[in-house]
């Protein structure tokens, strides 16, 4: 740790005092002690060096532990002098859709590290924490600080930990008690961060057993899968956002859904895609549908790397595609029994049907 600058001592009545409130008229009108050891110290206020705090004679006082204390007296100092105490929170927050949409990702559908502001004092827009005590017992424990309320003695109480040499102990952080621990502290100014900012999750603190409301968030640049269908029968599949997921996209479209896919089968190597998975609904449903790619003779090729109608030298075709439509012209078409093999009620799960005028 490198060398601790003494900014603060106490004066002979035990009153905190920082280095730069000091004037030269000032400077000899007190008694200066070490918040630490207790020892005599004394003011430079020089014009080239920062002004500071040492002790009037050579001591062994431990700057870490200066730092340890300092750091209580000023936190609680602050917590019981202002109106408020600020804290922020960093928490992952799922999309407000995430109970019911169909496309939800434990991965995709959130907001990471979504900054959450409380106060110490108020919680919920109700005082709460109004007494900051330094090293009292709370049960078994004894923390650097105890928040506790006056008007609600049974409120449980938070602990503040000052990060010295370790971190809180393990039985400490099993009872349950909400915890806040710095970062260590190995400057003053490490301290003048949580004077200015408050506790800062992840940057200047941790807590434990915080549960702050999360905010409202509607995620909406995740991409979906929206089938729609067309007069023709044909249908077309495209990547939406989620913003878009209950709205059309094509005006001509009879039929629009956001699916979930693939659907993976019982049946061997057979796998739903967004194209079956939205026709083979609609002809479960009850839709008349003649499309080519529900078509027993519908298959992929490994060496096109594409779907091709397998009877396309039969027809005498050059090329082995076919378009979707063709199915309501041709006489070999029969629907895939493999692709009807789907209950309804497991593809409804990976259906929602969006609202289309036809």
């Amino acid at each position: 740790m490198k060398q601790i600058k003494y900014s603060y001592c106490v004066d002979e009545k035990g009153k905190l005092v920082y280095v730069m409130s000091l004037t030269d008229a000032t400077r000899h009108a007190h008694q200066w002690f070490c918040l630490q050891c207790g020892q005599e110290m004394v003011a430079n206020l020089g014009t080239k060096k920062a002004w500071y705090f040492s002790h009037k004679a050579d001591t062994a006082c431990d700057g870490e532990s200066y730092l340890h204390k300092l750091a209580k007296r000023r936190i609680r100092d602050k917590f019981m002098s202002e109106k408020y105490f600020p804290i922020t929170f960093s928490r992952n927050v799922f999309c407000i859709e995430s109970q019911r949409c169909i496309f939800f990702s434990s991965l995709y559908c959130q907001e990471y590290d979504v900054k959450i502001h409380r106060d110490l004092k108020f919680w919920d827009d109700k005082k709460i924490y109004d007494t900051c005590q330094e090293e009292v017992n709370y049960g078994e424990f004894r923390p650097d600080l105890l928040l506790t309320s006056s008007t609600k003695p049974n409120w449980k109480p938070v602990f503040i930990e000052i990060f010295k040499t370790h971190q809180s102990d393990e039985s400490k952080i099993a009872s349950g008690n909400k915890i806040i621990e710095t970062i260590p502290i190995q400057s003053e100014d490490d301290i003048e961060d949580i004077i200015n900012r408050g506790f800062v999750e992840n940057e200047n603190c941790k807590t434990y057993f915080f549960k702050p409301h999360h905010p409202s968030i509607r995620k909406k640049d995740v991409s979906i899968d929206r089938f729609c269908l067309f007069p023709d029968g044909t249908a077309k599949v495209s990547k939406l956002p989620c913003e878009m997921a209950e709205r059309k996209y094509y005006s001509n479209s009879i039929v629009e859904m956001n699916l979930k896919a693939p659907l993976d089968g019982d049946e061997a190597n057979c796998t739903l895609d967004s194209y079956q998975l939205g026709l083979v609904y609609l002809t479960k449903k009850g839709r008349p549908i003649k499309n080519c790619i529900l078509c027993r003779y519908h298959k992929y090729n490994e060496i096109y790397m594409t779907y091709i109608c397998t009877l396309y030298k039969k027809f005498g075709w050059k090329l082995p595609s076919c378009k979707q439509s063709e199915a309501n012209q041709c006489q070999c078409y029969k629907i895939d029994p493999v692709l009807m093999n789907y209950s309804l009620s497991e593809i409804e799960k990976c259906v929602s049907e969006i609202k289309v005028d036809e």
